[in-house]
């Protein structure tokens, strides 16, 4: 609560895994937070039931998607008060508090921009935003007085435990992968993994996007680069583990040998619950199985099969426009292999030759990213050249 009042919140991306979780929160806190804003992409039923129950004065789905909403609220007779209000311009209204952004790759770059600047509380889900924009969306926050709330289990159980000590103390850190559904296969299998497999995740359940690229450990990469960005980390200290069973999500190992485990069962509803109520940590309102009886493994990555990952530090050493240019050519192959246009493995291989292309071609770039209109210009340059690289991946698949 905000001074004796509900905390106000948008949920963008309300619809999906992120946003329907960050709902069940609201719902086991309805003396905290008032729903004042759901924005939504395709799914207009399930958007359609959230404004039924939660009537919010602001909400956003797109055009071609807003027809059919409208009809699924008159079908069921409610009364359209509602203003229709896009997320870049919903994050900056007074009456919101807290925003929660669940929308995946580019797409939540803007809203996120302009949530920060205007000084809200923002629980990002969606990583892309933090590797896009870089220390240009701290120095805003820092200026505007906004807070980044971390919502990947990673990094939230990471913010929990990494202030506990003297930086000057800490060895090194460690992100945690499930390994995703293709861990177990041959390089020869993962290269040629249908879609069908790839979206399988073992354990979390998620969005496309995102289950694709923890398929690839691409999502991985991504968080060693919002890691050094959150905690001001150099990208080698920071590593990654393979632990299956997705119990340990993050670790500190100190200088002294001692290494401290930050772990609760995988349900995403811990670490969301934590960014929206922060600082508090109030008692679980669900039940969640006991940690206590599993069995734990670890193991080190295999760059053969997943050099996807590679790319992570690689992008956070070299800085500047480069973690954009990740999340931008990455946007494009998985665009590329969902509709069937190349392989699993070529996924890889587009991200990889884009940013190699860069590093040839500095030159085409923004001499520093100082503006909204710097990143966009990034992605946009970086979309292109990787989509050159894709349609030559897709006449050698012909």
């Amino acid at each position: 609560m905000i001074r004796g009042r509900k905390k106000r919140v948008a949920i963008l991306g309300s619809t999906g895994s992120v946003g329907t979780q960050s709902i069940e929160v609201v719902d086991n806190f309805r003396d905290r937070f008032e729903v004042v804003g759901l924005c939504a992409e395709r799914n207009f039923k399930v958007l359609a039931e959230q404004v039924l129950k939660y009537k919010p004065k602001y909400v956003w789905i797109s055009n071609e998607r807003k027809n059919d909403f409208e009809g699924e609220l008159k079908r069921r007779n409610f009364d359209l008060r509602f203003e229709y209000i896009p997320p870049s311009k919903l994050v900056l209204l007074d009456d919101v508090d807290l925003v929660v952004v669940g929308i995946p790759g580019f797409s939540s770059v803007e809203p996120v921009f302009y949530a920060v600047s205007g000084g809200k509380e923002v629980a990002v889900a969606s990583k892309e935003a933090i590797l896009c924009a870089g220390s240009l969306i701290f120095d805003l926050a820092k200026k505007n007085g906004a807070k980044i709330l971390p919502v990947d289990s990673e990094h939230s159980s990471l913010w929990k435990i990494i202030d506990l000590y003297p930086r000057e103390s800490i060895k090194r850190v460690f992100l945690t992968a499930s390994g995703g559904p293709l861990w177990n296969l041959p390089k020869s299998e993962i290269e040629n993994a249908p879609y069908e497999k790839v979206i399988k995740h073992p354990v979390w359940s998620m969005g496309t996007k995102i289950t694709v690229d923890s398929a690839s450990l691409m999502n991985k990469a991504f968080e060693i680069i919002e890691a050094c960005y959150l905690f001001s980390l150099e990208p080698e200290k920071v590593s990654v583990k393979i632990h299956p069973e997705a119990i340990v999500h993050s670790a500190i190992e100190l200088k002294d040998g001692t290494t401290i485990f930050s772990s609760h069962f995988p349900d995403m509803r811990i670490p969301i619950m934590y960014a929206m109520l922060y600082p508090e940590i109030p008692d679980l309102p669900f039940e969640i199985p006991s940690i206590w009886d599993k069995t734990l493994r670890f193991f080190d990555p295999d760059f053969e099969r997943f050099p996807s990952l590679l790319l992570g530090w690689k992008c956070a050493k070299l800085g500047g426009p480069f973690p954009c240019i990740l999340v931008s050519a990455d946007d494009v192959a998985f665009s590329y292999f969902v509709e069937g246009k190349i392989r699993f493995w070529d996924i890889y291989s587009v991200v990889e030759k884009t940013i190699s292309y860069f590093e040839k071609n500095k030159n085409l770039l923004p001499s520093e990213i100082s503006t909204l209109g710097d990143i966009i210009k990034v992605s946009d340059i970086s979309k292109q050249v990787a989509r050159n690289i894709a349609e030559e991946h897709c006449r050698v698949s012909l």
